[in-house]
């Protein structure tokens, strides 16, 4: 009985470690594909505004996300 139960507290505190990171860690790669997608615009349409690429990016972006 000991040992389940070293078994499920182990189980349980590494769901919470998995849901604690996903929450801290999860805006880093949204910031990460931002700055990506923005540079390789950039690199492809010179002549456009960088306000305009980035809302173009953050609306492929979120298009992405929502598939």
């Amino acid at each position: 009985m000991r040992k389940n139960l070293y078994y499920i507290l182990f189980l349980i505190i590494a769901f919470i470690m998995l849901y604690v990171s996903r929450i801290e860690y999860g805006s880093f790669s949204l910031s990460k594909s931002m700055k990506a997608c923005v540079i390789a615009q950039k690199k492809i349409y010179k002549d456009r505004n960088i306000e305009d690429i980035k809302i173009f990016c953050k609306t492929e972006i979120e298009k992405n996300l929502s598939k």
